[in-house]
Parts: structure tokens; C-alpha cells; sequence
């Protein structure tokens, strides 16, 4: 079964690259990237409007937003075992060894959602204002594509220009969540 391991190469990259491919083996994959978008997703649907938001309304935007992503990513589990194993060849072939397949594969999905929860965890505790605490969150998710679409190319030794329209590009998926979120709920 094939992954998007980055790091399968019969040439031995520099130290700065080998860093840039394990961080894109844990952020960078599919699910990884999907569950940044979906996590800042809930994030601005659940944070409502900017004025008189509470650190208990943080709570709730943190919360709920943690238990959305751990519910898309044991459905994305699920659907890629299920996927992997009905396109498997042998007849012999294990579920386990499907959910395996499929628990590395999504475990991005998960690992998406850390970063972003910081700032929203801060305005919970009262150390940030409750709307400090989603825009920042909101941010750090568009910081985290970006830097996402950066590396994909860097790590393919293309042009600077060409790693920056990455990071352009794939930065605007979480500008354009930011952008529904204010005009929207204003």
C-alpha cells in the first residue's frame, strides 16, 4: 500500500531537508492538510459573532471543535481501511492490517488540530481574550498551509517563486474560511 512518505529516496538529502520531510510526514499528508482546513472549519462556525465572547465560549469552541476532528478522522479511518482493503488483490488480506494502513495514513488528520488549539486553549484559561483566541487559531491554520505549500515545493528543489505560489495558494484555503467567518457572522 502506497503512502506519500516524502522521505523514500535512494539519494541522501541534507539535514535541513530530512527536518522538512519529517514534518511533512506528520502535517503534510492529505489527511494532514484536509484536517487543518476542517478544524478551522469548526473553528470559525462555532466561535459566533467577534463582540462579548467569553473564556467559556472559548471552551465551547475548543471543545467542540476537538470532538468534530476526532469524529471526521475516525470516519476518514474508517473510509480509507474500508477503501484499502476492498482494493486489495488477495483474497487473505486482513482488516487489521487495513486499519493499520489506515491509522497512519489519517493519524495527520489529528495532528493537525495541535496548533491551532493552543491559542483557543490559552483564551479558555483567560491568559488571551476569546476573540483573540479564534482569530489567532484561525491564523496559525493559515500559517501552518502555507508553510505546508512552502515545503512541497522546497523539498522538490523548485524556485523560490514557484514555493511561494505554493504557500500563496494553499494559504488561502484558511483565508478564505477567515473571510466566510466575518462576513457571515457580522
Amino acid at each position: 500500500m502506497d503512502s506519500m512518505d516524502l522521505n523514500r529516496s535512494s539519494v541522501r538529502p541534507d539535514s535541513s531537508v530530512r527536518v522538512q520531510r519529517a514534518l511533512w510526514r506528520h502535517w503534510g499528508t492529505p489527511a494532514g492538510i484536509y484536517g487543518t482546513i476542517v478544524y478551522a472549519s469548526v473553528v470559525a462556525a462555532s466561535s459566533g459573532g467577534p463582540s462579548d465572547q467569553t473564556q467559556s465560549d472559548a471552551l465551547h469552541v475548543l471543545v467542540f471543535s476537538l470532538v468534530s476532528i476526532v469524529v471526521f478522522w475516525m470516519a476518514h479511518v474508517y473510509s480509507t481501511a474500508l477503501g484499502f482493503h476492498g482494493a486489495d488483490e488477495s483474497v487473505r488480506a486482513r482488516v487489521r492490517d487495513a486499519f493499520g494502513h489506515a491509522l497512519f495514513e489519517s493519524s495527520g488528520m489529528l495532528e493537525a488540530a495541535v496548533v491551532p488549539s493552543v491559542p483557543l486553549l490559552l483564551a479558555a484559561i483567560g491568559v488571551l481574550p476569546a476573540t483573540l483566541g479564534v482569530y489567532l487559531s484561525l491564523w496559525l491554520t493559515v500559517l501552518l498551509l502555507a508553510l505546508l505549500g512552502y515545503l512541497v515545493f522546497h523539498m522538490r528543489g523548485r524556485s523560490v517563486l514557484i514555493c511561494l505560489l505554493g504557500a500563496v495558494i494553499t494559504g488561502l484555503f484558511g483565508v478564505v474560511v477567515i473571510l466566510l467567518k466575518t462576513t457571515l457572522q457580522h
